[in-house]
């Protein structure tokens, strides 16, 4: 899967937007609850529910009006 900074990815049941990329890992970046970077794969048998590419899920904001 490619993931880009800014995109959207479902990790623990919540939406969270990509703010680092480390593309010879293979992982990205989101913030927990703490302000903290958490890394996560790309790979088969990493655990997340879900990927938007920032424009898609800018799009389904605006459709539910938020």
């Amino acid at each position: 899967m490619i993931v880009y900074v800014g995109d959207w990815v479902k990790v623990s049941g919540k939406w969270k937007q990509v703010v680092d990329v480390d593309l010879e890992d293979e992982a990205f970046a989101v913030l927990d609850a703490d302000g903290q970077m958490s890394w996560w794969g790309t790979g088969p048998f990493d655990v997340y529910g879900g990927h938007e590419s920032d424009i898609s899920m800018q799009a389904k904001l605006k459709e539910y009006g938020l």
